[in-house]
């Protein structure tokens, strides 16, 4: 099966949100009417491959945005899950995000459509939430939502909190390269141990320059600069 047949339509639906594109937008820079496009990726049409390329061609790489590979990863189960994710986090009930680790889809699809009371709850979890899991899920919304303040606590729990940051960087490292997690955990425990380093950074380096995810920024800059005395002055 090819790549863009395994895209989803909530997939199209978080690579959107996540370049920041409305759907009107996305509409017009692929030339499909803004109704069809919701029913793609609400699941009601099915995803073509000329569908996903129009995407591919209007978001880059991003259509393919990889999930980490967790053996308890959550993930949104359909439309109306999403819609239940939204309305717990607004009444200050994390849900999902104490369950387990979340998916990038719906870390990119929550993000964008949150309220301010919302993104406050988000800034308390991602301090002093209850597990190391609720803080770390909730950095990784921080990390794509703009301003300087949740950015500002992105990088703060990171410098800070042994036990987010090592989740974090190994969400990063499983994500790139879709290693075990263990080998994940391994790699941020130890960056210079990192399985095909050089891969590895170059991924990274993209990361690093990201500019709509603080915590993917954070992180690839903590791992490239340990891993520097393996990939040698020329890497």
């Amino acid at each position: 099966m090819s790549q863009a047949l395994e895209v989803s339509g909530a997939r199209l639906r978080a690579a959107r949100e996540y370049a920041g594109f409305s759907l009107t937008r996305m509409a017009q820079a692929t030339n499909y009417s803004k109704s069809y496009l919701g029913l793609v990726e609400t699941g009601v049409n099915p995803v073509t491959l000329e569908v996903v390329a129009a995407y591919e061609r209007a978001l880059g790489a991003g259509v393919y945005r990889s999930d980490i590979n967790h053996p308890r990863l959550k993930k949104i189960d359909d439309p109306e899950h999403l819609q239940h994710i939204r309305e717990a986090v607004e009444s200050g009930d994390p849900d999902i995000f104490a369950q387990g680790p979340t998916s990038s889809s719906i870390d990119a699809a929550v993000a964008p459509v949150l309220g301010p009371k919302a993104i406050e709850n988000f800034r308390q979890w991602a301090v002093s939430g209850r597990t190391s899991t609720l803080r770390a899920n909730a950095v990784s919304i921080l990390g794509f939502l703009p301003g300087r303040e949740n950015a500002d606590v992105v990088v703060s729990v990171l410098d800070n909190d042994d036990a987010v940051r090592r989740l974090c960087l190994a969400s990063e490292v499983s994500r790139l390269i879709q290693c075990g997690w263990d080998v994940a955990l391994a790699v941020a425990d130890d960056p210079a141990g990192a399985p095909e380093p050089r891969r590895l950074a170059a991924k990274l380096a993209k990361e690093a320059v990201d500019p709509r995810d603080t915590e993917a920024r954070w992180c690839a800059g903590y791992l490239l600069q340990r891993m520097a005395a393996i990939l040698g002055p020329d890497s």
